[in-house]
């Protein structure tokens, strides 16, 4: 349906009547495009505001990670804390509580939020290092049992030997290799007496035959 103000707007004559009418409606229609120019503006603000958080955090990330490149890891800690999550911890809740009291407080909020990642970000890594190095250690084996010494058997009215015992007395035979000899050497003394003694019985044997 045509309006006044539409008519208005094509250059037609409006009554006097409508006027008041047309000025109405127009006063609507800009109130319509101004809430919808200050909804745009109120996203848009807040669409930057966003995108400001994403590169603060985003760069401090890049920034604490390069410092440990560049400088080493144990660089990075005071005493046994990193310095990184000691930061992080301090901007974050300075930027939480001027969130909160309404005087701002987001970029101090980022930039801890990206101290924070790269501080948990080390501690995951050497959590998950630690688990692989832990998987891949082999587990200690059981020692094996020992195996029972073979029995020797036993010889018929004779005690039985250990394998132990036979070892011994093959030992101590090489260590003694004068045993032998000595035992030929006595057995021809032996010998040698028994011939004096009975060439000593036949010669008195034949002197009392003579006498007789």
């Amino acid at each position: 349906m045509s309006t006044a103000l539409n008519k208005a707007v094509a250059g037609d004559k409006v009554p006097d009547s409508k006027k008041n009418g047309v000025l109405a409606e127009a006063l609507d229609k800009v109130k319509s495009m101004g809430g919808r120019f200050s909804k745009m503006k109120e996203v848009s603000e807040t669409l930057a505001d966003a995108v400001i958080a994403t590169a603060e955090t985003q760069g401090t990330v890049f920034a604490a990670s390069f410092a440990e490149g560049y400088f080493g890891e144990e660089k990075m800690d005071v005493g046994p804390v990193d310095m990184r999550l000691g930061g992080g911890l301090l901007l974050g809740g300075y930027g939480l509580y001027k969130t909160m009291s309404g005087k701002g407080g987001a970029h101090a909020l980022a930039l801890g939020n990206g101290l924070l990642a790269t501080g948990i970000g080390r501690i995951g890594r050497h959590a998950g290092k630690a688990l692989a190095e832990k998987k891949s250690t082999p587990a200690t084996p059981a020692p094996a049992a020992a195996a029972p010494a073979p029995a020797v058997p036993a010889t018929a009215g004779h005690p039985q030997l250990a394998a132990d015992d036979i070892g011994e007395i093959a030992r101590m035979v090489r260590m003694t290799p004068g045993t032998e000899g000595e035992a030929i050497e006595g057995r021809r003394r032996r010998q040698r007496q028994r011939r004096e003694e009975e060439e000593v019985s036949g010669r008195r044997r034949r002197f009392l035959n003579d006498r007789e």
